[in-house]
Parts: structure tokens; sequence; C-alpha cells
């Protein structure tokens, strides 16, 4: 299918590779002049796999631009996920201070990322940190538009003191949202991929806490084979069921990074696994083909569909998006253009046909300090995240990335760049 550059899994090398298709199914093989051939599985389905953007497509990274730029303020976590691909646990003790956060945030914008779509306070875990209020603050105060908070929820669920300083900042304008850790409902699950018992209630107080303060829980699903991959249907439900209170969810395959690791790489679960499982368990709701990519980022980065709720019915609508394969086609490559780097992050490129469509386009005409993104609470969104590891990297997909990780000398890096070259050991 093509021919790229990835990395030896053993020594980190970057190393040329071969992309190709057999039975079907994408697979990304390459040879290490001293560890040997590896292969690892990309897609298990050829069709729900986009292997270029459209001709002329930059990406995020040569525009200079960033879709997210992810900030870890710190090591320390409240747990130890076997998981983990940062290494973060309670052992673990550094702490970004304010002061480093706003030197940063002032180089970033004054090199031309302050037209983020949103920041994204990361860690270990944020929660955590004595200071996140501020940095909130300051973010806000700097000029960035959105907020997100990537949490665990156990500190949400338990002082809710913290939830109403955060809500209070955020004054109901739903510019700060929680991207919360959210891999299903069993016991087992969490004891597999968390380290951790009895966390299930923990998860669905924490939503409690942030909706009774007016803040939006976003869940994110690590989905691991063998583990809570039959609890796909379950989270999207929840979702459903707590519209418009909670319009998205991203699910993320595992990947081998950190403390993961998995020798039977070949045996990934891939996004287009991801894709037919949430049509399967969800009785339709969705279809493998109504998820597709993104216009921003590489094409195999992203996969989203997007339905329009009615009545507590899903009516899908993604699939009225042009097709990937026709982003090129003198009708279609306008609205493409338009719709690249352009809505934000939240709701991505959510169409539909007719007078959807219209509402959109027009939604979208605004700028973005006044379009009344409210209107967007009407879709339920279901993104599929297949962020890359050793196995699997690729550096054109890094060369298009839009999800940046800032390092500790205050430079964005992909994020899949950053995990598997500058963190083999796991921490920032």
């Amino acid at each position: 299918m093509k021919t790229t550059i990835s990395t030896c899994p053993t020594c980190l090398e970057k190393i040329p590779a071969r992309l190709f298709e057999r039975e079907g199914r994408v697979y990304l093989s390459k040879t290490c002049a001293s560890h040997g051939e590896t292969e690892a599985l990309v897609a298990d389905d050829a069709s729900l796999h986009w292997n270029a953007g459209p001709e002329g497509s930059k990406g995020c990274c040569s525009l200079n631009h960033s879709c997210t730029l992810i900030f870890e303020i710190t090591e320390r976590c409240n747990l130890t996920c076997p998981t983990c691909f940062t290494a973060s646990s309670p052992e673990q003790s550094w702490m970004m201070p304010l002061a480093e956060l706003e030197a940063k945030l002032d180089r970033l914008i004054a090199a031309g990322k302050g037209a983020a779509d949103m920041i994204q306070l990361s860690g270990g875990e944020p929660t955590v940190h004595p200071e996140l209020v501020d940095m909130v603050e300051l973010a806000f105060a700097k000029g960035i538009r959105k907020v997100y908070v990537n949490t665990n929820g156990i500190r949400l669920a338990r002082d809710v003191e913290l939830v109403r300083r955060l809500a209070a900042v955020d004054g109901g304008r739903d510019r700060l949202q929680f991207y919360l850790q959210l891999d299903g409902f069993e016991e087992r699950t969490h004891q597999l991929i968390r380290g951790a018992k009895g966390l299930s209630p923990v998860k669905r107080q924490a939503i409690h806490n942030l909706g009774e303060h007016g803040l939006f829980a976003l869940p994110v699903m690590t989905v691991t084979r063998g583990v809570n991959l039959e609890e796909i249907g379950a989270v999207v439900r929840m979702v459903v069921e707590h519209h418009p209170r909670m319009n998205t969810v991203i699910l993320q395959p595992a990947f081998y990074a950190g403390r993961y690791d998995n020798d039977r790489s070949a045996q990934r679960l891939t996004l287009s696994e991801v894709a037919r499982e949430v049509a399967r368990q969800t009785n339709g709701m969705f279809s493998p083909e109504d998820f597709g990519p993104i216009p921003c980022s590489h094409p195999s980065c992203f996969a989203l569909a997007v339905g329009l709720v009615r009545d507590g019915k899903v009516i899908p609508v993604s699939r009225y998006f042009p097709k990937f394969s026709t982003w090129k086609d003198p009708a279609v490559a306008p609205t493409i253009e338009r719709f690249t780097d352009r809505m934000p992050q939240h709701m991505l490129e959510a169409l539909a046909e007719d007078n959807l469509l219209d509402e959109l386009l027009d939604l979208l005409s605004q700028g973005d300090d006044t379009a009344s993104w409210a209107d967007y609470r009407s879709f339920v969104l279901v993104g599929i995240k297949p962020f890359m590891d050793a196995h699997t990297y690729d550096q054109d997909r890094v060369d298009r990335c839009c999800v940046h990780v800032v390092d500790r000398s205050g430079a964005p890096v992909s994020l899949c760049e950053y995990n598997t070259l500058r963190r083999p050991r796991g921490l920032l």
C-alpha cells in the first residue's frame, strides 16, 4: 500500500517499513539490522483503513496549529494502572509549578499556538495537583478557549469542594470539560486495567458531581481485548442516556507503551474492529461505515460517527458526510477545506443532510467567540482514537499529527512520537 518510516520495537531506531494488505487486513512490516523482522496488525478490515490525505492537505503540524496541546502537569497519580503509558504512580512526586505552565503557555502563544482548539491538563492524575484550579484560571486568562482535564475521577467523586471551585472558574460557559477515564462497569475490568477495586461507583459519583455543578464529563474508554471489549455498547448507551449532559465518548484501543506490554502485537485491537463492535453491541445504532476520518489529521488517526438525538433515539447522520475517497473531487473539496481545522474539537465534523447540514454550516460561519455551541448538544459523537506505539509507528501519521504533548523544554511534540521515542521508560 505504501512505504514509510517506522521504529524497531527493541532498539527504537527509525527504519524503513512497508504497509501492505493481506487477506483484507492491513499490516506494517519492517526489518532492523540488529533485531530482525517484525510485523504488526494495523487494521483488521482494510476498508476502514485510510492511507493518505487529500492532495494539498498539509496537516496541522506544517500549518503550525495544534487541535490539542497536552500539558502533563504531574507524574503523581492516585492509581498505578497496569496499562499506563506514562508509568505514573503514588510514588512519583514531580509537579509542574504554576509559573512553569505560564511560561510555556506564553512561549506557545507567542509562537502562534494560541489558536489551538483546546489544551488538556494531564499527568499522572492532574486533580492531585494543588494548583489545578489556578492553572485552569490561568489558561482562560491567556485566552485559551477550551480546557480539558484528563482524570480518573477519583478526587472528583470524593472532593465536592474541588468540583465547586472548578465550576466557579468555568462560570457556566462550557469552557471546562473532563476527559473521564471510564473503561466499563465490571469489577474485573477495573482490577485488570486500573489495578484497583470498587471504581465503578466512583466513576458514577464523579459524573454525578460534575453534572450537579454544570460541568461535562467526556468518557474515554481504554479498550482491551479479553478484558472490556464486550462493554463498549454499555458505555455508548450510558452516554446516550445522559444526553445532552454527555454527548461524546472516545474509544481508545490499548497500545503498548509505558508499563503496558503485550508480546502478541499482531493480535492487537484495531480501529476497524472497535467500529464493528460499536455496531454489534448497540444493535446497529451506528454501522461500521458510519465511522470516517476527520479532515485535519492523518485519516487513520481518528474515526468519528455522529448521530442526531431525537426523543431518546439516535439517528446516524455521519453516513451522509462525503466519503474519504471523494474528498479530492472538485464538488466536495471546498466543503472539506472549509471544515479542515475549523470546528471545535468537542464537536469535530458533525455533518448531516438537508437542513441539518445548513444549520451546521451556519454555525461554522460564525466566529468561535459568537457561535452558540450549545446548539451542538443535539448530537452524540462516538470517536475511535488508535494511538501508535513502537510496533505500529508510522512517520506519515506523525507528520500530520494534531495532538501534541508539550515536553519539558516547552516544545509541542506528536503524542505518539513522544511516547514511542522520547518516553521509552514511561515518565515525562
